[in-house]
């Protein structure tokens, strides 16, 4: 039987495309049903299936079928010019860019905002000099990379996205009986030549530093008021109302302490997305999935800072100088139908490309000439890819890596949707 060595040389020597195994991760918020049946599993033991990782990032890579179990991040190390393709691998230090992921959102994620590349860096670097190791629950920085990330709804979907227009969150201030503190410190802040982001900036972190007797206090109050309107089902999803009030009991008091990431429900734009449309995260937009099914394509880092709605580690001083102050009206991702079968969602980052390729019966799909580094993920259906000497059939929740440039066929008989993620450069 042939070794490690071996394999990976001879795959290296002439690449071709190859199953994948992407690899779950567990964590609590995660829903119990869409992603076992999607990779075929059983789970009887209702344990939350939360995200599926399709990638090369070394905490938790992707498994190649090179006859046998390899890492993705081994297989792209032994030749990352042939693998990516050059102009990838330059750009790229020799890395998959990307990492691609089916979430299955129970219950809402943390309020999180993502570092710019600098910031990464210099975090990543202040961390390790500190000796904090990576697996440490206390750590900001994973690795040295930001984290622009999209993603495109699978079903109905929910979420938070930016904070609100300004002069929205003074009108909300005012009309909560329970924030009446926060509404006097913004009637300060109006008496005061500062521009809209300012306000913002100092609005949000006397929130986010308030003394915990002082949200407690608040938020207490918020919560009797939103328990009577729950008893007379006053509530609706479009209302920020409706996800404090579940926050409140996905996160119950902790030692007598409620949650401040409460109050950025009430700041931040609550979007309803339809299946097939999405958003765009560049460094710095405050965010967090509340319902639903999507894919995500990322750059392919894990660093995240928290500001609310977790159990996880929460980094206020950090979180503060990372957010971007700005009110934004999120634009929906709509994608760009290319032909009958391919829309493209492009974002303004060369490290990844998003297509949806949905295949009537009986038509085919074929790859570009000079392409990037592909995953393939069939969602729907099924098919065959064809590409050389080689071929393989793909069931729902498939997944294959197609090295760069080397050139493939998709076909189907009945009808399928894949999905592809790629680099913009090859």
């Amino acid at each position: 039987m042939k070794d490690k060595h071996t394999v990976l040389f001879e795959f290296a020597s002439q690449p071709h495309l190859v199953r994948l195994a992407g690899r779950v991760q567990h964590y609590t918020w995660g829903g119990f049903e869409f992603i076992p049946r999607l990779i075929g599993e059983d789970n009887p033991n209702r344990q939350p299936y939360a995200e599926l990782w399709m990638g090369a990032h070394p905490r938790f890579p992707s498994i190649v079928d090179l006859g046998l179990p390899v890492n993705l991040d081994e297989v792209i190390a032994v030749d990352p010019k042939k693998i990516l393709g050059s102009e990838a691998a330059a750009l790229f230090q020799g890395k998959l860019p990307y990492l691609f992921k089916v979430l299955d959102v129970r219950q809402m994620l943390s309020i999180q905002v993502h570092p710019s590349l600098d910031q990464a860096q210099k975090g990543f670097a202040r961390e390790n000099r500190k000796d904090i190791p990576l697996q440490a629950p206390e750590r900001n920085y994973k690795d040295p990379y930001h984290k622009p990330e999209l993603h495109i709804a699978l079903t109905d979907f929910w979420m938070l996205h930016g904070f609100r227009p300004y002069a929205e969150i003074v009108r909300t201030l005012k009309a909560v009986a329970a924030f009446q503190p926060l509404a006097n410190y913004e009637k300060k802040l109006s008496k005061l030549v500062l521009s809209e982001a300012d306000k913002l900036r100092r609005l949000y972190s006397a929130i986010m530093e308030m003394p915990q007797a002082e949200v407690d206090a608040v938020l207490s109050r918020l919560y009797d008021q939103l328990a009577q309107m729950s008893a007379r089902g006053t509530m609706a999803k479009r209302h920020p109302h409706y996800w404090a009030w579940r926050a409140f009991s996905q996160f119950p008091p902790n030692a007598g302490h409620w949650d401040r990431g409460i109050f950025s429900i009430y700041l931040m734009n609550l979007l309803h997305i339809p299946e097939g449309r999405g958003t765009f995260q560049p460094a710095g937009v405050p965010h967090a999935y509340l319902e639903g099914v999507t894919v995500e394509l990322m750059a392919n880092s894990d660093n995240v800072l928290r500001g609310g709605l977790t159990d996880k580690h929460i980094d206020v001083k950090e979180l503060l100088q990372t957010v971007s102050y700005e009110c934004v009206a999120p634009k929906l991702i709509k994608g760009r139908q290319l032909g009958s079968i391919e829309r493209i969602y492009a974002v303004p980052f060369d490290g990844f490309q998003l297509s949806r390729l949905t295949l009537p019966p009986g038509k085919e799909y074929k790859s570009r000439m000079h392409h990037g580094p592909d995953i393939l993920l069939l969602l729907e259906g099924e098919a065959w890819v064809h590409s050389l000497c080689l071929s393989l059939s793909l069931d729902r929740g498939d997944s294959i890596f197609v090295p760069a440039n080397v050139p493939y066929v998709l076909r189907t008989t009945t009808s399928a949707v894949v999905y592809k993620a790629t680099t913009a450069k090859g």
